[in-house]
């Protein structure tokens, strides 16, 4: 990839401050919001189907997260879906746990029948579960889980699902796999410690979803936001003494890194 590419998408996401409506999982809500401000987007975290159509006429993209199901988070999800189609504007999928419960998989699965979606962001347990290979494992003390694949596995899931939805996926993990028909990249920034924070999968979504909105390359946009939040997360563990000091620092990088720094420092290497 021209990484002059990725630092434009950067730039040009904080210069046109997208409206990115996030229909998402309220235990992440604020780190999702507070993430995209820092990154120059202006997040909506407006999940009733009561307003749906309005706030989404009104975004230049929306991030569907499936973290905390509900009726009305779904109604209001398919009436989002439904006026950012109308209107072609990117959507980036979030399947939370698909595969853990019938509900969120065949909800997630319902959302990728009906409307095009530019991106899908998840691990690959989740992909797995969509594509029918393979379920999450879901423990009560511990969340959702993704179970261990290889890198080939990965790649191969990505590539999998990237042709059966028709868009750009990125599957996260150590090392993140981002697909879009014959183009993948693999992405090595970010540390382990990130991990320990609720939030920052569903942040790499709606990241992905303002980029989405700052170009229409969404396989380049992807790949900017996930570097994005993966140096985040390196500037922030290179003073943090845990994940309260992690978090607020990568909140600070998000605010300061601009495309200059995210082009020299970001790890994306193209293999197809």
């Amino acid at each position: 990839m021209d990484f002059l590419d990725t630092a434009k998408i950067i730039d040009s996401l904080r210069e046109k401050n997208p409206l990115v409506h996030c229909i998402t999982n309220y235990v992440t809500a604020s780190t999702v919001a507070n993430g995209l401000l820092a990154a120059g987007a202006s997040p909506i975290m407006a999940d009733s189907p009561l307003d749906a159509q309005d706030i989404a006429s009104k975004a230049d993209a929306l991030s569907l997260n499936m973290g905390t199901p509900s009726k009305d988070r779904m109604r209001a999800m398919l009436i989002a879906a439904q006026c950012a189609a109308d209107a072609g504007k990117p959507v980036v999928l979030d399947p939370v746990g698909a595969g853990s419960t019938d509900n969120r998989l065949r909800s997630s699965l319902q959302l990728l029948r009906q409307y095009h979606f530019a991106a899908i962001r998840a691990n690959a347990s989740e992909i797995a579960a969509l594509l029918g290979a393979s379920a999450v494992t879901m423990k009560l003390e511990k969340g959702v889980d993704s179970k261990e694949h290889s890198l080939e596995d990965t790649i191969s899931l990505a590539k999998q699902a990237s042709e059966r939805f028709s868009c750009t996926v990125a599957v996260t993990g150590k090392t993140d796999v981002v697909a879009c028909g014959s183009r993948v990249a693999l992405i090595e920034n970010g540390i382990p410690l990130m991990s320990k924070i609720t939030g920052t999968g569903c942040l790499a979504s709606a990241l992905s979803a303002a980029a989405c909105a700052a170009s229409n390359n969404s396989f380049e946009a992807v790949c900017a936001a996930m570097s994005l939040i993966g140096v985040a997360g390196e500037a922030a563990g290179e003073t943090a003494r845990g994940t309260g000091s992690l978090y607020v620092g990568m909140m600070d990088a998000l605010t300061n890194i601009n495309g200059t720094e995210l082009s020299r420092k970001a790890k994306i290497k193209l293999i197809t």
